[in-house]
Parts: structure tokens; C-alpha cells; sequence
């Protein structure tokens, strides 16, 4: 049951400089709540994490716990209070236990004891996340993403926190790991535990969040029951504007002629190799659950991905190709998007102009010297192409919310003309309105007779970006769905669907 504030914030203010992060931040943390906190990238959601889990104690405003005033002034005085937080990227070591990961810092567990022991102590605190099935000795490194980030959250319970804090827990999880930790966040509700979630999946939001507060250009506005929320409501309060629909008219008349044929490709992690086509103007989807193909075929296409065997054949010009490396692939025009573009998809700590025109030094050199007036003119192009603010190209990419860097990360490909483009999870951490830009640009690029291959586990953004999309099950195709065949009922029971899966690898053998 909900009662008094357990914590509240109070005026936050924090500044870097000039730039003003958050300019006033009220918020009210109850008992046994799920507040869902959201807002768009740049809102200062991440600063306020940081300041709640005392990484950042140069705000002013004031902070109560259990309505006694409190200074957050590091991570230990956090969670000495009760605050503990769960970030994006996992802190567990893999090579060690998942019973040792728990144990691994602190004063919560034992000075010297055995892995048996530890074992047994960690038991409770894997059932209270729904990792009843995980045995405790086994290694990290050989858990799914999703057990991770629940042992993620084992390791925090077992400080018993009143306060969890959970920073966009299924960004990079497939349905069914999304779902079990939906289902974790209501069992620690329902044992009292007080949950901040923090996510840009606004469906997750409506499913656990008891409130939802949202944070505008640094500033908190009005905390609302979920109930009395709707999505465009609530889409509304973030961006301060409506928003139109997210997802552009499909236009079936725009696929042309076959563009590029993918003969027998066999990357690894596939039960069998797979042949398709993708017209030119097309958007294709590849649907599946996390691990089941669908990244590793673009990953393939692109040189990226270890494979067997196969072809890819430009169909203008009759050359059939197999990339063994990105630069390969580069040469042919084919682009690739990673899901990563913090790892694999950007030079961060480098000028915004200098990854616009990373992928095609030779265009912006002469003679093999930077010629720094071309150079110039193409990330100006391309920043105005993808609406990324001029003024910022001298910047480090670091400094960009993660829905602009995703639209350098896609937009630095068109320094090489593409003719196919391969994005893996188009939009993974990017807020509504970001979104929206991005799939209004890739139905331009379509439009524009690019061949655009999709992959994502986002159900709704796979059937209602592409106008054709196949569906992937442990390493299977188990369908191709087109027209209005294209839906969230079919892909769902497509690529979770067992019996298919059953039935095609009965046939293989």
C-alpha cells in the first residue's frame, strides 16, 4: 500500500557551466511504488539518476528521506540511506559466479566462505528477481542478457535497498527477457521495495508504473496517476507539442524492381542457410527475439558476422559478392547500423563532423590529405539532412543525447551514397520524438530508391515500419508476411511460436 513520501526531491538544480541540466526538479517517491520517470534524451533524467545514487553532488535543492532532510554526497551515503541503482551497462564480472557477482563488494556478505556457501546465501536473493531456475554456482558469462541484468538487480537486493532505481533495465532485451523483468518489478513492489523505472518503452510504463513523472528540458512537470494517462497524453507532457503519428503511411507502390538477392547466406548462429530479396525502395523487417538470427544476418551482409558461405548479388550491376570485412562491404555501398552505437557505431570522444564523414575519407581528401572545405560541406549536409543542430558538429559525439547520436550513426552512411542499408535496432534507447525523426528519414531515404533491410525486437516498430517483414525463431525463418499480413498478432506468435520452430527443424533433419 501506498503511504508517505519515502523520498523527495526538492528544487533540483544542476548546472555544467553555461548549460543548465536541470532547472528545477520536484519529485515524491512513495512506499511500495513504481514511479515511471520519463522524458526525452537531453530531458536530464540521467543527471537526476546520478544525483539520487550520490554519483553527483554539485546540484543544489534539497533531498528528504523518510521526511528527515539528507545530503547525497556519494554513492555510499546513497545506499547507506537505502538507494541503490541499476544501470545500463552491466557491472558484473563474467568469468566469476553468478553467487560471488552477488556477494562482490559491500558488507553484506560473508569475509571468507565457500562457493557452496555463497551459493546458498545467494539463493533468496535470485527468487526475489524470478532467477529461481539459475543455479547460483554457475558463471555469468554463460547467462542470456536478461539473466544478467536480473542477477544485475539479485546483487543490489541483497544490500536491501528501500529505493531500486532502474535505468532502461530492458533497452537490449528480447519480449521474453523484457517480460520477466516487468514481472521482477512487481514482486519487489509487493515486498515493499520502493522502484524509479526509468524507460522510453512508454507500453512498459503503463503496465507497472503507479505514477509517471516527466522531466521537459531539465524541469519536472506535474506527477500523474498512470490511470489518468494515455499515450498521446503522456507523449504530449514530454515533448510540450503534439506529436503526429510516429510511423509514416506505408506506401506499397513504392517497391520497385529487385535491387539485391542474399543467395544461401549462412552466418553463424543460423540453423540453415537463408535466401531473400530486397526491392529497391523497399523497407524489410527482420523480426525476432534477441539471439535468434535476425542481427546475425545483417551483421553477415555487412562483413560483420563470422559465416559460412552464401552471396549477395547487386542487381544493377550483376555483381555477386560475399563481404569478409565492413571496408568490403563499404565498397559495394552497403552500409550498416549496429545495435551498439556507443561500442561499434561511433568515435565518441571525436567531433560530431569528423563521424558524419568517417566512412568515406576518400571523398573529403586530396591526394590522400584532409581536405577540410569538402569535409566541412558534407557534415553540414548531412547534419541538415538529419536535423542535427550545425552549430554542434565541433563537439565530441559524447556530449550528444543518445537520440541524436543514433541519428549520427545512421546518418554518417550517406557519405557513401549507400544503395543498401542494414540498421539493427533502429531506434534502442531513443525517445518519442527522436523516433519519429528517424523513421520519417529512413521512409525518405526509401522513397529516395535506397534498399533499406531493418531488424528489430521492438514489435511495434517492426510492423509498422516495413511493409514486409520475415520472422525468425532460434536461428529459424519461420515466416515471410506482407501487406496487411504485417501485424503485431502474426509476428509475435511467429517468432515465439515453438511448434513452427519444432516443425522446420524436423524437416531439416
Amino acid at each position: 500500500m501506498i503511504n508517505a513520501p519515502w523520498l523527495e526531491l526538492k528544487g533540483i538544480q544542476r548546472h555544467f557551466g553555461s548549460i543548465k541540466a536541470l532547472k528545477g526538479v520536484d519529485i515524491q517517491i512513495n512506499r511500495g511504488e513504481v514511479l515511471g520517470l520519463v522524458g526525452e534524451n537531453g530531458a536530464g533524467k540521467s543527471t537526476l539518476m546520478k544525483i539520487m545514487s550520490g554519483f553527483d553532488s554539485g546540484f543544489t535543492g534539497e533531498v528528504f528521506v523518510d521526511g528527515r532532510a539528507v545530503e547525497l554526497g556519494s554513492p555510499n551515503k546513497a545506499q547507506a540511506l537505502g538507494i541503490a541503482i541499476a544501470q545500463q551497462e552491466l557491472s558484473l564480472i563474467p568469468t566469476l559466479s553468478v553467487a560471488e557477482n552477488i556477494f562482490l563488494g559491500g558488507n553484506h556478505g560473508p569475509t571468507i566462505a565457500s562457493l557452496s556457501t555463497l551459493s546458498k546465501l545467494a539463493r533468496p536473493f535470485l527468487d526475489q528477481v524470478g532467477l529461481n531456475d539459475i543455479d547460483p554456482k554457475a558463471p555469468v558469462h554463460r547467462l542470456s542478457v536478461g539473466e544478467s541484468h536480473l542477477v544485475e538487480v539479485a546483487r543490489l537486493v541483497a544490500h536491501n535497498p528501500q529505493l531500486l532505481i532502474l535505468d532502461e533495465p530492458t533497452a537490449a532485451l528480447s519480449e521474453t527477457d523484457s517480460e520477466r523483468i516487468l514481472n521482477m518489478v512487481n514482486r519487489l513492489k509487493e515486498n515493499g521495495k520502493s522502484i524509479i523505472y526509468v524507460s522510453h518503452r512508454l507500453d512498459e510504463i503503463f503496465k507497472i508504473a503507479d505514477r509517471v513523472t516527466v522531466l521537459r528540458d531539465g524541469a519536472s512537470q506535474a506527477t500523474k496517476l498512470a490511470s489518468e494517462l494515455d499515450v498521446p497524453h503522456l507523449v504530449t507532457l514530454m515533448l510540450g507539442r503534439e506529436l503526429s503519428d510516429m510511423f509514416p503511411p506505408k506506401n506499397l507502390k513504392r517497391q520497385g524492381t529487385t535491387a539485391y538477392t542474399v543467395s544461401d547466406l549462412w552466418p553463424d548462429g543460423l540453423l540453415s542457410p537463408i535466401s531473400f530479396n530486397v526491392k529497391k525502395g523497399e523497407i524489410l523487417g527482420l523480426a525476432g527475439q534477441l539471439g535468434s538470427g535476425a542481427g546475425e544476418i545483417l551483421a553477415a551482409i555487412a562483413g560483420s558476422h563470422p559465416v559460412r558461405g552464401g552471396l549477395i548479388t547487386d542487381m544493377s550491376s550483376a555483381k555477386s559478392f560475399l563481404p569478409k570485412s565492413s571496408k568490403v562491404a563499404i565498397t559495394y555501398g552497403i552500409a550498416y547500423c549496429s545495435p551498439d552505437r556507443k561500442h561499434d557505431g561511433l568515435f565518441l570522444g571525436r567531433p560530431i563532423s569528423e563521424n558524419l564523414t568517417a566512412p568515406n575519407l576518400k571523398r573529403i581528401s586530396d591526394k590522400g590529405i584532409l581536405n577540410t572545405s569538402k569535409s566541412n560541406t558534407l557534415s553540414a549536409d548531412i547534419a541538415e539532412s538529419f536535423t542535427i543542430d550545425p552549430s554542434r558538429l565541433p563537439h565530441e559525439a559524447s556530449v550528444l543525447s543518445g537520440g541524436n547520436q543514433q541519428k549520427v550513426a545512421l546518418g554518417k552512411w550517406l557519405s557513401i551514397n549507400p544503395g543498401l542499408i542494414l540498421v539493427d535496432e533502429p531506434t534502442r534507447g531513443v525517445d518519442v520524438g527522436a523516433r519519429a525523426e528517424i523513421y520519417q528519414k529512413l521512409v525518405e531515404l526509401a522513397e529516395s530508391g535506397v534498399s533499406i533491410i531493418v531488424a528489430s525486437t521492438d514489435l511495434l516498430e517492426i510492423s509498422e515500419l516495413p511493409s514486409r517483414v520475415l520472422t525468425f525463431y532460434k536461428g529459424a525463418l519461420t515466416s515471410e508476411l506482407e501487406g496487411s499480413k504485417v501485424n503485431t498478432e502474426n509476428i509475435l506468435k511467429e517468432i515465439t511460436n515453438p511448434e513452427t520452430f519444432l516443425q522446420l527443424a524436423g524437416d531439416a533433419s
